[in-house]
């Protein structure tokens, strides 16, 4: 019944995004956690933390705003691009309920700001494949790369999906490549540039290389609730790759393209996850991707009696993990 609405009805739809989503973070509107700072935090997230870092009830609304406006956003860009149908909120729902499974993380985060550049990029990525030659939106997508690294450091490891995404699109001219170079490095110009001017570029130098770790560290202490939750994650997201890579044949080339974009980010979205282990950040990084997958292979089933089942697995997981965090 739940996911026939999210094919049919549109004003309910909206309705229940709405309801649901308010009621999963209630708890956190009730009393706000505290914003988020880490040890990868860069330039454009200290000054949002500066701001708001004595302010929790505004940073936790502003979160909410902020994860309910990248769900739509994200929809908006799956239905633009013919991968989902213009008449479903499904995958803003999926989202939403994704980075809503844990109170703590119910405010403003350096996780949080980078997935507004990552969707973006994913905005500008799926562009460049509709233009005759999609320069400027490699240019882009590049460029908000850059400014998710400037917001979290090891996001710097989503310039792999971009140069790998090139390779999906077959352009393979050199300019593709030094464009997309350039669209990186312009915000780091920029605040290297900020700092030099105001004779802070040494000391600023420094700390950034003091407290960069190479490699994450996979030692960490991870709660039972958190092993489940991943290892269904994980599996669930496993079969959902399979389905949309059995189903990919049936499809146009523009859909088997963009698809492969999201394939290759869930690939590379990984690995600055694992900086984030133990802190119960994966999630944040996987969301985009698995909003798409989780959409596809639920709303693939012919039969809505599976298709129910499936989602109401990952509700209740949802919902198990947010409890278990209150406590």
């Amino acid at each position: 019944m739940f996911v026939k609405t999210f094919r049919n009805d549109y004003l309910l739809q909206l309705v229940l995004l709405a309801i649901i989503s308010i009621l999963l973070w209630l708890p956190a509107f009730i009393s706000p956690p505290t914003p988020i700072t880490t040890g990868f935090d860069t330039p454009i997230y200290k000054v949002i933390y500066e701001s708001l870092s004595s302010l929790k009830a505004l940073s936790t609304v502003l979160a909410f705003v902020l994860v309910i406006i990248q769900g739509l956003i994200i929809n908006s860009i799956f239905s633009s691009n013919q991968l989902s149908p213009s008449t479903t909120f499904f995958p803003a729902f999926i989202y939403v309920l994704l980075l809503s499974s844990n109170y703590a993380l119910m405010t403003i985060s350096p996780l949080l700001i980078l997935n507004t550049f990552i969707i973006l990029a994913i905005y500008f990525l799926f562009r460049s494949f509709d233009k005759s030659e999609g320069l400027d939106e490699v240019f882009c997508s590049s460029l908000f790369v850059s400014l998710a690294f400037l917001t979290f450091k090891p996001s710097i490891l989503f310039i792999l999906w971009i140069w790998f995404s090139l390779l999906n699109y077959r352009f393979y001219k050199w300019r593709y490549w030094i464009i997309s170079l350039l669209g990186f490095l312009t915000p780091i110009i920029f605040v290297i540039t900020y700092y030099f001017i105001v004779d802070k570029l040494a000391a600023k130098a420094l700390a950034f290389t003091d407290k960069t770790n190479l490699l994450p560290n996979f030692f960490v202490d991870v709660q039972p609730i958190d092993f489940v939750f991943y290892a269904v994650i994980g599996f669930l997201g496993i079969i959902s790759l399979m389905n949309l890579l059995s189903s990919k044949a049936d499809n146009n080339i523009n859909y088997r393209k963009k698809t492969n974009i999201l394939v290759i980010f869930a690939s590379i979205a990984i690995l600055p996850g694992f900086y984030s282990l133990g802190n119960d950040y994966l999630i944040f990084f996987l969301a985009p991707s698995l909003s798409y997958l989780f959409f596809h292979f639920i709303n693939a089933k012919r039969k809505l009696i599976y298709s129910n089942i499936i989602f109401s697995i990952l509700f209740f997981l949802i919902l198990a993990k947010l409890i278990f965090s209150l406590t």
